[in-house]
C-alpha cells in the first residue's frame, strides 16, 4: 500500500438501490463465503461480480457479515441499520494461516488507520505483502498451531468495548482491550 488504508472510502464500490457493497482486493482472503452463499450478488464469472440489485438488501448485509477479513462491507440505503459492531471482541487464531479478529476493531500501523472496522485477517507468517492484513501468503508453507495459551492462569469475562489492535513494524501484534481469544475449533 503506498498511502494509509483507512477503509471503505478507498474501495470500490457496488451500488443498488437499498444497499451499497464496498470491496478491496488486497484485503480479501478468498475465503468465498460471499460466492457460496449469494452466487446471485457474488459472480466472480460475472462483469461486474457484485450485483447487490440481485437480491435483498438484508440477505446482501447478511452475507456480507461473514466475511472474515473484512474486505467486503455495506451501507444501506433504504433508511434500515445495517452491519452492526458485534458487541463481543473475538480474536481466532487459525491453523497454518492468519489471525481473524471480530468486534469494535481500530487497527493502526504504519501502513493502515481504521478507527471503525468490525472484521479483519491479520497477517500471521510475516510474509503477507499487504501487512498487517493477510494476502494468503501462508500457503506457501507457514506451519504454526492454533493453539491458544492461558494468559496467567487468568480469564475475563469482559469481551466487549473498543479493541485497540496496533501492529508494530516488527509484525508484533499489541491488542488493548476486552477480547475473547478462540483456536479455530472453538476452543
Amino acid at each position: 500500500m503506498s498511502e494509509k488504508y483507512t477503509g471503505t472510502a478507498d474501495d470500490r464500490r457496488y451500488s443498488s438501490e437499498h444497499v451499497d457493497v464496498t470491496y478491496n482486493l488486497k484485503r480479501c482472503i478468498h475465503a468465498a463465503e460471499c460466492v457460496n452463499r449469494l452466487h446471485e450478488v457474488f459472480d466472480t464469472q460475472k462483469r461486474p461480480w457484485i450485483q447487490p440489485r440481485n437480491s435483498t438488501a438484508d440477505a446482501v448485509v447478511g452475507v456480507v457479515s461473514l466475511c472474515p477479513s473484512g474486505a467486503l462491507h455495506t451501507e444501506r440505503n433504504d433508511g434500515v441499520d445495517g452491519e452492526t459492531v458485534p458487541g463481543k471482541n473475538v480474536i481466532i487464531v487459525h491453523e497454518d494461516s492468519y489471525y481473524q479478529f471480530t468486534g469494535d476493531l481500530e487497527i493502526q500501523s504504519s501502513d493502515v488507520a481504521l478507527e471503525q472496522e468490525v472484521r479483519a485477517a491479520l497477517c500471521r507468517c510475516g510474509l503477507s505483502l499487504n501487512k498487517p492484513f493477510c494476502d494468503n501468503s501462508h500457503k506457501q508453507g507457514f506451519e504454526a498451531p492454533a493453539s491458544v495459551l492461558e494468559m496467567d492462569g487468568q480469564k475475563t469475562a469482559a469481551t466487549g468495548g473498543k479493541l485497540l489492535v496496533t501492529v508494530h513494524v516488527n509484525g508484533s501484534i499489541e491488542v488493548n482491550g476486552n477480547f475473547e481469544l478462540r483456536d479455530d475449533q472453538g476452543n
